[in-house]
């Protein structure tokens, strides 16, 4: 008989829950660090409106809808607008914590360390991107059109206090879509019931805020879901390996299935010439009866 699992410890893999003071420390390491990617990429305001302007000029080369067409749409309604403000400033920060804090109160131990390696894999994939591309968001390409609508009707990220967690230049990939998408894939993945599906409603909220609110482009939130997808493919899953794992071992698994011999069959001696021939079984054999038979004479 198995034994009980102990208090915090995860029933499934035997593992005791992380300690508390070590998530908080690694938490906070990753918000120093986005700090830090954000002082390294101060400064480079001339490259970061060259790459806007070829983002932009790529995303009408791959005809996806304008961004300032939807703005103009949403403008109808300027409450509508500011709520999506609010939205963006307030959602994003508490939303992620508070998905980390259940997770690991809530959740099975795995469950939990599967979902921290996936933010901080994509956090970090994001900030290389992010210090190697610094880019502009919409709201800045005011030939275009666009308004910054944190500043005609607020709240902005960029005052107060969430300014100095604020990135303008950081616009590719969207964290603000790459979190909310992992939140929405790890829930969906790790609960039962149909009710787990309404997270799928905060990831397609939050691309219409920040594109409405001329925060991203559509590539934006397009490269967060490809390296969320990278970081899913190479993160273990709570109760096995990774996907590229197991992607990797299938063909050689098949190699090996399709080189064995049926039940009953040897293979020949290296060199031989003679055919795989059956071990268990009658041998066939040769008699009387496979001679031609003797034509019968009216004597007979």
């Amino acid at each position: 008989m198995s034994a009980e699992p102990r208090a915090g410890e995860d029933s499934d893999t035997g593992r005791s829950r992380p300690s508390l003071a070590r998530e908080v420390v690694l938490i906070l390491g990753l918000f120093v660090v986005y700090r830090l990617a954000r002082l390294v990429i101060a400064g480079h305001d001339d490259v970061a409106l060259s790459n806007a302007w070829w983002v932009w000029d790529v995303e009408r080369a791959l005809r996806l809808p304008d961004e300032e067409i939807l703005q103009q749409w949403a403008l109808q309604w300027p409450d509508l607008l500011k709520a999506a403000n609010w939205y963006y400033v307030t959602v994003h920060f508490p939303i992620t914590l508070g998905f980390l804090a259940w997770g690991w109160w809530k959740r099975p131990a795995a469950e939990y360390r599967y979902a921290r390696r996936l933010i901080t894999l994509l956090t970090a994939l994001a900030l290389v991107v992010h210090v190697l591309m610094p880019l502009a968001p919409p709201r800045m390409l005011f030939s275009l059109g666009f308004l910054d609508t944190m500043a005609v009707f607020g709240p902005s990220a960029y005052d107060g206090s969430t300014a100095p967690l604020a990135n303008q230049f950081a616009a590719m990939p969207s964290l603000h879509v790459g979190w909310a998408l992992l939140i929405a894939f790890v829930v969906v993945r790790t609960l039962p019931g149909r009710g787990r599906w309404l997270m799928v409603l905060h990831p397609s909220v939050t691309v219409a805020v920040v594109v409405a609110t001329a925060n991203h482009y559509w590539v934006d939130a397009i490269a967060a879901a490809l390296l969320l997808g990278l970081a899913i493919a190479v993160v273990p899953t709570p109760y096995g390996p990774a996907p590229i794992t197991r992607w990797r071992s299938r063909p050689q698994a098949m190699s090996t299935r399709s080189t064995r011999l049926p039940v009953g069959r040897t293979e020949p001696p290296s060199g031989s010439i003679v055919r795989p021939s059956a071990s268990v079984g009658r041998t066939p054999s040769t008699n009387a009866s496979s001679t031609p038979p003797r034509p019968r004479s009216p004597a007979d």
